[in-house]
């Protein structure tokens, strides 16, 4: 028991997407290292991954891709990171249906999320996860609580 991983994220905008180009944004995440004295829960050392993105929306929906290289702090070291395809529909002001695919290196999992929101700023999330690849965990719940501050 006791406390799971604390990351956080920030996202530039790198260009705005057109009517014949997808959005291209970068982002940087990080994992803090919270845990050092547990070896089962939290993270123990730095986590940082630096990413490139590509989000297109239609009428039935918004798809994104995405991949990371990341630097694992327990072991010095770059590597790839995650990578994943992305479905977002909003159904209304206060509910979203998210699903994708991420990966990282041979451990593939397919998630399933919905995002409740309290105001345009702050949502809650419910989502699964499935284990695709042999090395990937099987089942995964997670909750989140997710808020964003941005220049509108």
């Amino acid at each position: 028991s006791g406390l799971g991983d604390v990351e956080g994220q920030f996202r530039w905008r790198i260009s705005k997407e057109t009517a014949t180009r997808p959005e291209l944004f970068s982002y940087f995440e990080y994992v803090l290292p919270l845990q050092k004295n547990r070896k089962l829960i939290g993270t123990q050392n730095w986590e940082l991954s630096l990413g490139l993105g590509a989000i297109r929306g239609y009428h039935w929906g918004t798809m994104t891709v995405r991949a990371t290289v990341e630097y694992t702090g327990s072991d010095k070291s770059f590597d790839i990171g995650e990578y994943a395809i992305e479905y977002v529909r909003r159904f209304s002001e206060s509910f979203r249906f998210y699903v994708g695919i991420e990966g990282s290196q041979d451990e593939v999992v397919f998630i399933n999320d919905l995002q409740f929101f309290i105001n345009p700023r702050m949502f809650i999330r419910i989502n699964n996860s499935f284990g695709i690849t042999s090395k990937a965990i099987d089942y995964g719940p997670e909750i989140g609580f997710l808020m964003y501050f941005n220049k509108k």
